[in-house]
């Protein structure tokens, strides 16, 4: 129970603390592709909706469009490598590297996309070369401390 109270107070977080880290003159990268990594290759299996609903909660505190659309956003993703993932050694940095560059390549257009569909606006659905770039080099490195944070540690799926 107390690691889900973590989870719901902390883990929405993560997303005002990417906006925090791009406004002091950090490059700025795709946190749903760190959410989505972390989700897709490491978090708890049965775990893994209930973790992307406070993912999507954090991401609607950033964005203009509704919860819904986090959610698809967030977990079509996950959704298509999770399978994968008996397969895929997850702790193998250039498997990482991919999907992050994937994802946060996939991640704005697929919310540019929902946002159309479901006529929500969203100002998440712009691709910027150099977030995709920052992405794919910073996601694996900040995913290594992030697992070791409280309310992410406390998901790690044990292999």
């Amino acid at each position: 129970m107390k690691r889900w109270l973590l989870w719901f107070l902390l883990a929405p977080q993560t997303f005002l603390l990417a906006g925090l880290w791009h406004d002091v003159g950090l490059p700025a990268f795709e946190i749903g592709a760190l959410a989505c990594l972390h989700l897709a290759l490491f978090a708890e299996r049965r775990s893994v909706p209930w973790l992307l609903l406070g993912l999507a909660m954090g991401r609607a505190l950033v964005d203009d469009a509704s919860l819904p659309i986090h959610l698809l956003v967030l977990g079509i993703p996950v959704a298509v490598l999770l399978p994968l993932r008996t397969v895929l050694p997850g702790a193998w940095l250039p498997l990482q590297v991919a999907v992050a560059l994937l994802y946060a390549v996939a991640i704005p257009k697929l919310s540019l996309l929902l946002g159309v569909v479901f006529a929500q606006p969203t100002a998440a659905g712009r691709l910027d070369g150099g977030v995709v770039a920052w992405s794919a080099v910073l996601v694996p490195a900040l995913l290594v401390g992030l697992r070791r944070l409280p309310p992410w540690a406390a998901f790690e799926e044990v292999r």
